[in-house]
């Protein structure tokens, strides 16, 4: 440990390391489902560093251009605040916080499925389990249906109060309302009743658009 905090080591460790698992933490934000194991962090972290490195290679120039544009003030602040070392926190922090949101983006939008697509390589979602796709990526509040295996189905509506658990473990659902269907007409059981429902031998889900409840 002491070693690893001499300044030399500590600048290798956050270049090589620290960088990428900023870019990898940072990333994981926009991405729905389980972390992976620490072993995998860990390859992740040094494969990241290493393209962050890369980045700050070819825009270092750039960046030192553009500071040519600013206040004096603003540089002499920037150097007082950060003793002197505005580089290195640009290339362990801030460079690797905005590569983690371009990735973060560019996942959610689906560029890189697209991009696979073309090179017709195999397409793996980066969210690894169907029920985390299913109630996340800011779904709209919608009517559900929940079938279990021994014939029972609860109906109710799931929206921004209510939540489901992304733990492998323990999956359950928290619908913030109820609801008796009958002949097509869904009826709050009792305003403001909601549920906490497990998924253990649940069958199916069904998701209602709002409006579309009564067909």
């Amino acid at each position: 440990m002491q070693d690893l905090l001499n300044p030399s080591n500590f600048d290798f460790f956050a270049r090589f390391f620290l960088a990428g698992f900023i870019l990898y933490s940072v990333r994981s934000l926009y991405v729905l489902g389980e972390r992976p194991k620490a072993s995998d962090t860990v390859f992740e972290s040094v494969v990241f560093s290493l393209l962050n490195q890369l980045a700050f290679l070819l825009f270092s120039p750039s960046v030192g251009w553009l500071f040519t544009f600013l206040p004096n003030w603003f540089g002499a602040a920037a150097n007082s605040l950060l003793g002197g070392r505005t580089t290195f926190f640009l290339e362990v922090l801030i460079l690797p916080a905005s590569l983690g949101i371009a990735f973060g983006l560019a996942l959610r939008a689906g560029w890189s499925s697209a991009i696979l697509r073309k090179l017709a390589m195999p397409i793996v979602h980066p969210t690894r389990r169907a029920y985390d796709f299913a109630f996340g990526n800011n779904r709209p509040g919608s009517f559900v249906i929940l079938t279990y295996e021994d014939g029972t189905v609860v109906h109710g509506y799931f929206g921004q109060n209510s939540l489901a658990a992304s733990d492998a473990d323990r999956s359950d659902l928290y619908l913030e309302q109820l609801y008796d269907v009958k002949d097509g007409n869904w009826t709050a059981t009792v305003e403001g009743k909601s549920a906490l429902l497990t998924l253990k031998n649940l069958r199916s889900v069904e998701f209602v658009p709002v409006g579309k409840e009564s067909q």
